[in-house]
């Protein structure tokens, strides 16, 4: 009776201790919307440190320039960074997630001047270790028309 007893106990406290240490479902959008978030705060502030934690080793930077695509990988982006660290950005940011799955996700982060936007389509994957990294921003720019102070919109045309 005696060793009924003491496995009894000891079932529920093993019960009682796994049902306090399971904390319940990670909150995955969490990761990667922080990932994110850190993206646009290395970007507004100059923050190289950040933005090299949250790169992955093989990130690959894409900007089209004409007709040709400009590479840039993590090491010459953040050692780029270091040189300006700390510079200010005098813009608005906003972000969306176009798509995602467990283990990838793209969003499109925008950074908009007063006479330019800044597209930066990320990709972001799960390493080894579970945690959210940048593989991929390709970044585009849209200038937005603007008007000069006799309305117009600054437009010039060549006439011969």
């Amino acid at each position: 009776m005696k060793n009924k007893f003491l496995v009894a106990c000891l079932v529920s406290l093993l019960s009682v201790t796994s049902i306090y240490a399971y904390t319940g479902p990670k909150t995955e959008g969490a990761g990667y919307a922080a990932v994110i978030r850190d993206f646009i705060d290395s970007h507004m502030n100059g923050n190289y440190k950040e933005l090299n934690k949250i790169l992955d080793e093989n990130y690959t930077l894409k900007i089209p320039r004409g007709n040709k695509v400009i590479l840039q990988n993590k090491s010459s982006l953040v050692e780029a960074m270091k040189k300006e660290a700390g510079t200010q950005q005098n813009c608005q940011s906003n972000y969306e997630v176009l798509a995602k799955s467990d283990a990838l996700v793209i969003a499109r982060v925008d950074f908009s001047y007063h006479d330019s936007i800044q597209h930066n389509y990320l990709t972001l994957e799960r390493d080894d270790d579970n945690n959210w990294k940048i593989t991929q921003v390709c970044k585009m720019f849209e200038d937005l028309q603007t008007t000069t102070p006799t309305g117009t919109t600054g437009d010039v045309t060549a006439k011969n």
